[in-house]
């Protein structure tokens, strides 16, 4: 059996465990068996995994063993095996100085227990003190020569011990020659296990660059480095793998692997150096790439020998994470793929993954079978940068290029601010541009190219609208969420990068492809662009006027233009903007209040003088301090996704119940804004405050002659919030007034329909309720010849909205003929009036081919 295995407890849990132990009944045995019981409980956390309860365990045996049990004949092996235990628990935890220290107690006391020499022997290997292991493996070979696992470690030890004076003498001899001026090695081994080496040209150079700081190095110290440089990968047979050097696809052109012939050709794009974040925990760089970079030196080219192990399948487990992530096997997935072979799909999606994570194809589309083969490669260090982690996660990388002027103006940017700006969004690793603002098509020697134009004009956006944009002035949402996550102002000038490691939505990078997403078209896709360095540089900020007390401030100017905005935004495309454009409606009720504050003196002249100047003013208060930019929701700090990482507080319109005194302060012109918008809430918005806003609106079309479309709209939409509610009647009464001023509008016709229907079915509910009852007390007053109680129900029926479906249904017609054949003129001839209608009901309500 194997040294670092659990083995049997010899004395179960029983009466058979007890005699085996030859103890006479009584206090001693009950103990023991305890003692063993423990034991037995030990040895099942163990065989289940949980090393530290078993070790638990194991002491608390140990213990009642020690208090009670030592006296006892066999005691002292008990008392060895539960520490051999308690020592193969460290060993399992890695424990190595605690088993050491175990198994030593034990072979105090038996000097001659292999058990304890062998985990004392594994546990030095563990602490790297190998002369000390092989002595005690040696004792246990020399104890017991067939133990197998002894030998074999005791010969693991003997070819290490072996190796490392054959590496000492190799590196005294290199020393040697180092002294005497001889060359040393054309390599040196820049990592651990040798598999990333490095030609030398000057052996006094270092190994590690000087421009590393220790910070970039430890974890969660709150900033990273994030290095450039240009690579090329070649074969030993000197075949070119991959060149950063050379424009995308470049080298597939060359090998004879371009698209078919007579097809059109793409823009041939500009050649970009890789970029990676170094001793990245999030794995998205290559492990002899980032090795090797911290090597070099800036603008030093350096040569490598890489072995192929440190390229692709170092960064499998990104890989699999990413499939996990975003190519699971979902039911969209499975239609994406629809009769393809398992072998097929599992390439295909690793090649999906490959292209999300921007990783080389050349070495990661299959896994390395081949650990011993190796590559050359040669890099340049063009750049190293320092990016601060903005939320202390890893997600969000920042860093600033070039800080703003607010000197020049005190343009800062806020919500729906107009921005001008250069953007450009690439993949991580391979520095890949998805959109550029500066690049340009020009003639190349081979057709078109993308180049760089420093001369092209800033791209222009209002900042939390940018999907609101035509096709050819898209923003995608990720540079205004950047903007907005910039932590402190931005202004004009402001140059900066931000990475954000778990990428932003690949609807986003284009008009078409958004609507695509949209509608439903790229189901099966994943939505996003995996790990990207975004680069903003705002060179113009014009603010948008937040109310009556800000510069900007026009009056009834402003209010108009933020209208024909919010009347743009819910005209575009089909409505799908409708949230931009409430936003819009909102802000022009927020600087309603505003305007009601700084007015309401007006309407209480009796406590004030009938002034504004006999208000009483507070000389000594302190300015407002500075309002920050943006204000998060409680959610932003725990949010997955940048747009819910970079949400904003919206602030709600307070002015829900407005006199009618302070609304007869504002201007003819300004009531018919205040109405409007609240018109337009009323109808985009839902529930109880919906019906506020459509009364508002309803209250200020009665104070002044607002046009037409406004009152309309808020009347339809106060209508139909109110039937929502159940008030139907009140709802065909506002209803009735819109049409009375658009009596051609279809849409108020077919609302009034069916408003109509819904009321008529309301009512006929209710009074078939009513006639139900109504029936089964007229019978019991006929059988009882209550008079008097049938002239009151008769009465009572009468005074019913009947309708034709509820009387056929009650069929109170019968009861109704009864009374009025009865003697009593009164209640015949009431009966008989009730008959008269249900006859007018009849004929007028019941289909065609029924009459």
């Amino acid at each position: 059996m194997a040294k670092d295995q659990l083995p049997t407890i010899s004395a179960p849990a029983g009466p058979a465990g007890a005699e085996g132990l030859d103890l006479p009944p009584g206090f001693d045995r009950d103990r023991m068996m305890e003692v063993l019981k423990i034991k037995e409980q030990a040895n099942e956390k163990f065989r289940a995994g949980d090393y530290f309860s078993a070790k638990c365990l194991y002491s608390g045996s140990l213990e009642m063993l020690e208090r009670c049990c030592l006296h006892l004949d066999r005691a002292d092996g008990v008392w060895e095996g539960i520490k051999n235990n308690m020592a193969l628990c460290d060993l399992k935890r890695q424990e190595w100085g605690r088993a050491v220290e175990t198994t030593s107690e034990i072979l105090q006391r038996n000097a001659k227990n292999t058990k304890a020499l062998y985990r004392r022997g594994v546990a030095r290997i563990g602490q790297n003190k190998l002369k000390d292991a092989r002595e005690d493996l040696e004792s246990v070979v020399e104890l017991e020569p067939e133990n197998a696992d002894a030998r074999h470690k005791l010969a693991e030890i003997l070819k290490q011990l072996r190796a490392n004076r054959t590496a000492e003498k190799e590196q005294a001899d290199k020393l040697r020659g180092f002294l005497r001026g001889e060359r040393i090695d054309d390599t040196v081994p820049i990592t651990e296990d040798g598999s990333v080496r490095k030609l030398h040209g000057n052996e006094n150079s270092p190994l590690f660059a000087s421009w590393i700081k220790r910070s970039w190095l430890e974890e969660k110290s709150g900033v990273v480095g994030v290095l450039t440089a240009h690579v090329v990968m070649k074969t030993p047979s000197g075949k070119e793998l991959l060149n950063t050097r050379k424009p995308p696809g470049a080298l597939s052109t060359e090998l004879g692997a371009a698209g078919p012939s007579g097809g059109p050709r793409g823009a041939e794009r500009p050649a970009e150096p890789a970029r990676w974040v170094m001793d990245d925990a999030w794995g998205s760089v290559f492990k002899g790439w980032n090795s090797a970079g911290k090597t070099l030196q800036l603008y030093e080219l350096g040569k490598f020998e890489v072995a192929r192990h440190q390229m692709g399948p170092s960064v499998e487990p990104t890989l699999r994470r990413c499939l996990q992530t975003w190519l699971s096997d979902a039911t969209a997935q499975r239609q994406l793929y629809g009769d393809l072979e398992e072998a097929a799909q599992q390439a295909a999606r690793r090649r999906q993954a490959v292209q999300i994570l921007g990783f080389p194809e050349e070495f990661c589309l299959e896994e390395e079978t081949d650990s011993g083969s190796t590559l050359t490669m040669e890099m340049e260090l063009l750049e190293s940068a320092e990016f601060v982690d903005v939320d202390g996660d890893g997600k969000y990388l920042l860093q600033t290029i070039k800080e703003g002027n607010p000197g020049a103006g005190g343009a800062m940017v806020r919500e729906m601010s107009t921005i001008h700006a250069h953007f450009r969004i690439a993949k991580l690793l391979m520095n890949y541009a998805l959109k550029d603002t500066r690049l340009g098509l020009a003639n190349g020697a081979s057709g078109l190219v993308l180049r760089a134009d420093r001369s092209k004009e800033p791209v222009e956006f209002v900042l939390g609208e940018e999907l609101c944009a035509s096709e050819g002035d898209f923003v995608p949402p990720c540079v205004g969420q950047c903007l907005k996550l910039y932590p402190g102002p931005v202004t004009e000038g402001t140059h900066f990068e931000m990475i954000l490691r778990d990428g932003v939505p690949i609807r986003e990078m284009e008009k078409d492809i958004h609507s695509a997403f949209s509608d439903g078209r790229y189901a099966g896709l994943p939505d996003t662009s995996g790990p990207v360095c975004i680069r903003i540089e705002v060179e113009k900020v014009t603010p948008a006027c937040e109310g009556p007390a800000d510069r900007q401030w026009k009056g009834l100017e402003t209010m108009v233009a933020e209208r024909r905005r919010a009347e743009a935004l819910e005209a575009l495309e089909e409505g799908r903007h409708r949230d931009a454009a409430l936003r819009r409606w909102r802000r022009i009720l927020r600087w309603f209040d505003e305007i009601f504050a700084s007015r309401r003196w007006k309407t209480e002249g009796a406590t004030t003088g009938g002034s504004m100047y006999d208000l009483q003013w507070d000389d000594a208060a302190e300015p407002a301090p500075l309002a920050a930019p943006f204000q998060f929701t409680a959610e932003a700090a725990e949010a997955e996704s940048l747009e819910q990482r970079t949400a904003t507080v919206e602030k709600v319109p307070q002015g829900m119940e407005v006199e009618d005194a302070l609304l007869q302060q504002l201007s003819p012109e300004e009531l018919g804004e205040f109405a409007a918008a609240h018109a337009a809430c009323a109808e985009l918005l839902g529930g109880a405050t919906s019906q506020q806003h459509g009364r508002c609106a309803v209250q200020a079309c009665r104070l002044t002659t607002v046009p037409v479309a406004v009152e309309v709209r808020g009347r339809s939409a106060l209508a139909w919030r109110l039937a929502e509610n159940g008030k139907a009647e009140e709802a065909l009464a506002v209803l009735k007034e819109a049409q009375a001023l658009d009596p051609q509008n279809t849409a108020l016709r077919d609302q009034a329909a069916k408003l109509n229907q819904q009321d008529s079915q309301s009512k006929s509910v209710t009074t078939l309720e009513a006639l139900k009852s109504l029936k089964h007390d007229l019978n019991d007053s006929l059988e009882a010849k209550d008079v008097l109680g049938l002239k009151a129900l008769l009465q009572e029926l009468d005074s019913l909205p009947l309708t034709w479906e509820a009387a056929a249904e009650t069929k109170i017609g019968k009861e109704v003929g009864l009374c009025a054949k009865l003697s009593d003129p009164a209640v015949a001839e009431l009966a008989q009036s009730i008959i008269a209608r249900l006859h007018k009901l009849a004929k007028q309500e019941r289909p065609l081919w029924v009459r």
